[in-house]
């Protein structure tokens, strides 16, 4: 598989082999389709079928992998850190809640609490954020929630609460209630 290429390391992507989708045998990741591209091929191969609880927990364990990768992962702060420091779980965590502040367009707070009110109160897609960093496709922001909830409600896009809510917690912290308000 070749390395990253040079617009790939400017965007201080994790190296490929740090997907979830590198984990499987006999599956070659595309690092540059989009998550439900890839994760539907994956399901494919692993005959997960598209509804199931199998494919919707799968799904859920991969957005949670996916999202720890490129926002949370070590390889993601290091232009900030000296090679020999090791950053702590909670400046992990800071950083990687204020990577996802800076991605949906809101200026970051220096606590890990306040990041996660604010990102609370922002209607945007887990895939979408995911995406942001896997194709460089925008993330929208919506400001209706019934828009919002249409979107995310579609089929193939539930996922696994009690997967979602596993630790380290990223996850969880994103989701939303999209009962009706």
């Amino acid at each position: 598989m070749p390395g990253p290429s040079a617009d790939e390391g400017d965007k201080g992507l994790p190296p490929p082999s740090q997907s979830h989708f590198a984990k499987f045998e006999h599956f070659t990741p595309n690092d540059a389709a989009s998550f439900d591209d890839e994760f539907d091929r994956l399901a494919s191969s692993q005959q997960w079928v598209p509804g199931s609880q199998e494919y919707t927990r799968q799904r859920t364990v991969a957005m949670r992998e996916e999202l720890e990768l490129h926002y949370f992962s070590q390889s993601q702060q290091l232009d900030n850190i000296n090679e020999e420091e090791e950053l702590s779980e909670e400046e992990k965590a800071l950083q990687g809640y204020q990577a996802l502040c800076h991605e949906v367009g809101i200026d970051p707070s220096d606590s890990v609490a306040e990041c996660k009110r604010i990102l609370k109160n922002t209607l945007v897609n887990i895939v979408d954020l995911i995406d942001a960093r896997r194709t460089g496709k925008r993330v929208e922001v919506w400001d209706s929630f019934e828009e919002f909830r249409a979107y995310t409600l579609q089929d193939k896009k539930r996922i696994n609460l009690e997967e979602a809510k596993k630790p380290p917690g990223y996850l969880a912290s994103l989701l939303q209630r999209l009962s009706e308000p």
